[in-house]
């Protein structure tokens, strides 16, 4: 078999496409055998086979592992398993490899040692760790095919059982990384290990905080002198390359301490921020002259200094260092404690100002946020990785990325300091670009470009005031703008201007939005300019009064729609984005350019059908083009065509289901009821697509399809038959049936209960008794054998709208359901109970616990009866310990068991304690849950896991409602679900305050001692339960 494995392995090397396919087939097929590994083994152990074999068989050998060697890998191939003998020769003849002389063999021999050891340490390799020890105490060749296994092993997968290995590993790390007589990449390996060591320890830091707080402080003790002595070390007249990788490590060594550890890190922190603080002042000019301006005198020796070649031949550079450096100062500005190196209170006015240290931090950021010469001619090479920086959420990570993400966290944390200290920055840094470019030095439009680019980071774009705007307008933007040899800085003059559109005087906002006008439609401009331009049009519009913006629309709108036709998928949504901002501006202007945006968006979308996110663009702009009553008629014929022939003709899944998608927003954003023809010409169709594919998006767009048909045009749907008389309600019955068979996939049927809900909104008095009864039976049957927690929460929404307009007849019909023996009321509210706290979006959840209230208050002696799970029972056997899948199998969660009415009650009122109304933001008062004291006291030394200080320029608050609303889907611009919904907004239960709602429901409960409640339902209450209740009920 040997000699196989080694053809085939040797077959996958070739150049020739057709021999790589066929050996790469026969070695899956190989795979099949049990005496593969030892085979695969072999080779890699015979020298004769040459490197490049030999590697491929440990690489084949590392697949192999994952594929075949346990039944419990996640990558588990059905097939043979090796049995323990054969196993027990594979790992010592790959342990073997540990210490031969290719080192590239030594590493992959590495990674397969680590892959079993997770499957076969400690039961079947007992040995394994006392051999990885002897190895790490032998030569520096030894030690490093050592570290190499820990560093794949060791992680916070690792068991309990496993920690007393790593008290054993510590000290020889420390060992290895303090020794003068180990490499710098085996010195570099042995601190990737122990920050992997303290990952593991921090993962208990709540499980088990006793034991956390025994054993780090004295691990600290031992390794931060060290850590400290390698961050002081200069890297002027060293070993570059080994002292920055060294440094590199020990960085995110710290950054995993400070987001674990960050009690126990605290004393050292001050320290720590010192040495960080000398190495960013320290590399600052090296930075600029090597990576900023590559013309400088000093550029080769900066270079020289920064840039290194790593053991494997790549080069290195100072650039994951600094990174390193800005995720930990940012991490500690998070922690109370660190708060005084940022800010301090002004001794006459109490005001929160900026210490020395945040000014000069802040200055220094605004220096390494310059563009690089590699930055310029990556984007000079592709314009889409331009976009792609320019994006909040870009894919690339560098050291503009990185100073982004802390000038954001100073900015959460430090709002008006930052501001103050940004603006001295910016005063300074601008002088110089004026300086330069007076003296006609090229690179001033650099200084300035990222003088904009920093004040914009940390500005609100919502700012009415920005300080020192005009200073800047004068300073930096009008000449960026006007210096047409600087693309990338023109460009910044309109992303920057339109960032603080709001803060502009009337006159300034006006030039600007006519320069960027012209520049989006000037197809002579450099790329970058016009990119910019388009991200300003669609900034202008988003911030400045219509009446700025309105006379400028159509030529935004004209200009955009010559660009999108010209640019990749990975840039398209740049300019589609900015289409659709614009067209909101004024509906007679868009009404107007109807067929430019209709072939604009419908041409998007049918190059790229299956770009989610250019698809969701172009449903948002379908939505608002069917919402437009000038131009939905037009706007429906043109795209109609389109949508139908992709649903109706189209082979692949995606794109069908990306029809139904558009044909859904055509429908959402319509009148109601629909054109006439409207539903008789598009519905057929439809259900004849849907009852064909069993593809699971095709089917959950066909779902949220019809939620919006029987949403607009309920009647005629319900009054549409087909040739056998069918009506259209029984269709779309029937496609629910199918959807909820018991062989069919959850999945596919997620967004059935927002379709079955709307039908019971909207088509009581369309569909028989009857047929009506039939429908909630096919919906409990599936709900009896649900599997998942959210497909339960899926559905519940359906019985809390039958429950709230009809409790008693719900409870009565579901009471008499056979459900393969249990009652449908037990399977309803069984589910209902125990999911209920999944249930998504805030009217569905309003009417959940509404729906509720009703079915205690009717006092059913079937819901009374029912028993279901209630509080947690502490688990002895758990206790204290981190909890793995194998230990809640052997050892599950139990529940005491209470009557329904005490669990609806215990949820309502955790309901009162989460406040629904405040969360989203959709009452003025902080609502019930802000009087209910908090029985836990966090300790003085949790300052460090937790700032909840509310000073100016700190999350909290009122601004951290708006965050929460924000968070919760609810952008305040009324395009959520709930608000575009006009059924949801018509509901009484939609438009009162929950809060006052479940207050009263409970003091009548108490009052009227509903279900027993006094005797039967306050003594299950645990004291936080009974401390809201006592709140609400004084």
């Amino acid at each position: 078999m040997e000699r196989q494995v080694f053809e085939a392995l040797q077959g996958t090397l070739s150049a020739d496409d057709a021999t790589r396919r066929t050996s790469e087939q026969a070695l899956d097929q190989l795979e099949q055998n049990t005496g593969f590994a030892l085979a695969a083994v072999n080779v890699a152990l015979a020298e004769e086979a040459g490197p490049a074999v030999r590697q491929a068989a440990v690489v084949q050998l590392r697949g192999y592992v994952g594929r075949h060697w346990s039944i419990g890998s996640t990558k588990y191939v059905p097939g043979p398993i090796p049995d323990q003998q054969a196993k027990a020769q594979v790992r010592e003849k790959v342990f073997s490899l540990l210490v031969c002389s290719d080192r590239r063999l030594r590493a992959v021999a590495a990674a397969v040692v680590a892959a079993m050891a997770q499957f076969d340490w400690p039961d079947e390799w007992p040995q394994l760790f006392s051999q990885l020890l002897d190895l790490l105490r032998a030569d520096n060749t030894q030690a490093q095919a050592a570290l190499s296994v820990f560093s794949e092993w060791v992680n916070s997968d690792m068991s309990e059982q496993q920690l007393d290995q790593v008290g054993v590993l510590l000290p020889e790390l420390r060992h290895i990384f303090s020794s003068g007589g180990y490499g710098s990449s085996t010195r570099v390996l042995a601190m990737r290990v122990f920050s992997d060591c303290i990952d593991i320890i921090a993962s208990m830091a709540v499980a088990r905080r006793e034991f956390v707080d025994a054993h780090i402080p004295p691990i600290l003790g031992e390794w931060m002198d060290l850590i400290l002595d390698v961050l002081r070390q200069p890297l002027v007249g060293s070993d570059n390359g080994s002292v920055i990788s060294l440094k590199t490590e020990c960085t995110k060594a710290l950054v995993k301490a400070i987001i674990g550890i960050p009690r126990h890190l605290g004393p050292y922190c001050p320290s720590i921020l010192e040495a960080l603080w000398s190495q960013l002042r320290d590399l600052q000019e090296p930075y600029i002259h090597a990576f900023v301006y590559p013309d400088s005198d000093h550029n080769e020796s900066a270079t020289n200094m920064l840039v290194y070649c790593e053991e494997d031949g790549d080069a290195g550079s100072i650039d994951g260092y600094l990174c390193g450096i800005f995720e930990w100062i940012s991490r500690a500005a998070e922690t109370k404690p660190m708060r005084k190196f940022f800010t301090a209170k002004n001794a006459e006015s109490g005001a929160a100002e900026p210490t020395p240290f945040l000014c000069q931090l802040t200055a220094s950021l605004v220096c390494y946020a310059q563009i690089t010469a590699e930055m310029i001619d990556d984007w000079t090479d592709d314009m889409d990785l331009f976009v792609a920086d320019e994006d909040e959420e870009g894919y690339r990570f560098n050291v503009r990325i990185a100073v982004q993400e802390i000038l954001q966290t100073l900015q959460d944390a430090f709002a008006q300091p930052l501001a103050l200290a940004l603006g001295r920055a910016a005063q300074e840094r601008s002088d110089l670009a004026r300086q330069w470019r007076l003296a006609q030095n090229p690179s001033w439009w650099l200084v300035s470009e990222a003088v904009l680019w920093a004040v914009g980071t940390a500005t609100d774009s919502e700012a009415s005031s920005v300080p020192g705007l005009s200073s800047l307008l004068d300073s930096d933007v009008w000449p960026l703008a006007q210096s047409t040899e600087f693309p990338y800085g023109q460009g910044r003059a309109f992303i920057f201007a339109s960032h603080v559109a709001q803060a502009l005087l009337p006159d300034t906002a006006s030039a600007f939005v006519g320069a960027a006008a012209n520049a989006v439609a000037d197809a002579q401009l450099h790329a970058a300019v016009r990119l910019s331009a388009v991200r300003a049009v669609g900034n202008f519009c988003r911030h400045l009064p219509a009446n700025l913006v309105k006379p400028h629309q159509a030529h935004f709108i004209n200009g955009l729609s010559t660009i999108i036709p010209q640019l990749s998928e990975d840039s398209a949504h740049v300019a589609l984005e900015a289409l659709h901002t614009a067209l909101r501006v004024d509906q007679d202007v868009t009404a107007s350019l109807e067929p430019i945006i209709g072939d604009v968006a419908v041409g998007v979308w049918q190059r790229y059908p299956g770009d989610v996110l250019l698809t969701s663009i172009v449903i948002d702009i379908v939505e608002d083009m069917a919402a437009n009553a000038g131009a939905r008629d037009a706007f429906s014929r043109r795209a109609l065509p389109a949508i139908g022939a992709a649903i109706t003709q189209a082979s692949d899944g995606m794109v069908i289901s990306s029809g139904i998608d558009l044909l859904a927003a055509l429908l959402k954003g319509g009148p109601s009821p629909l054109p006439a023809g409207y539903t008789d010409a598009v519905f057929p169709a439809l259900m004849r697509v849907l009852a064909a594919s069993s593809d699971s998006e095709v089917l959950q767009s066909g779902q949220a399809c019809l939620k919006y048909f029987v949403q607009k045009d309920a009647e005629r749907i319900a009054l549409w038959h087909d040739e056998h008389g069918m009506s259209g309600l029984e269709h779309i019955v029937r496609f629910v049936a199918v959807l909820l068979s018991p062989d069919a996939s959850e999945s596919a049927a997620l967004f059935v209960g927002d379709l079955v809900a709307k039908i019971v909104q909207k088509c009581s008095t369309y569909i028989a008794s009857a047929d009506f009864a039939e429908l909630v039976r096919i919906v409990t049957t599936r709900l009896a054998t649900a599997r998942t927690s959210s497909f339960c929460a899926s559905i519940i929404p359906f019985y809390a709208q039958l429950a709230a307009r009809h409790p008693t007849e719900t409870a009565t019909l579901l009471g008499g359901m056979d459900i393969d023996g249990q009652s449908g009321l037990e399977v309803v509210l069984s589910a209902w109970l125990k999911s209920y706290l999944d249930v998504q979006g805030y009217y569905n959840r309003k009417v959940s616990a509404v729906a509720l209230t009703r079915l205690f208050s009717i006092n059913d002696a079937q819901v009374g009866a029912l028993v279901v799970p209630g509080d947690l029972i502490p688990n002895a056997a758990n206790n204290g310990k981190i909890v793995t899948r194998s230990m809640s199998r052997t050892n599950p969660d139990q529940f005491t068991q209470i009557p329904a009415p005490a669990k609806i009650i215990k949820l309502l009122l955790a309901e009162i304690d989460m406040d629904v109304e405040s969360t989203f933001a959709r009452s003025g008062g902080a609502g019930l849950s802000a009087v209910i004291d908090e029985t836990d006291a966090a300790d003085a030394d949790d300052d460090w896991e937790d700032d909840g200080d509310e000073d100016p320029g700190t999350f909290g608050g009122a601004a951290g409602l708006e965050y929460l609303a924000e968070f919760a889907g609810d952008d305040g611009d009324g395009d959520d679900d709930d608000d575009g919904d006009e059924d949801i907004q018509a509901d009484p239960i939609y438009n009162q305050d929950l809060n006052e709602v479940l207050g009263a429901f409970l003091r009548q409960a108490v009052q009227d001692d509903q279900c027993n409640f006094c005797a039967s339902i306050a003594p299950l209450l645990t004291s936080r339960e009974q401390a809201t209740l006592n709140k609400v009920c004084p």
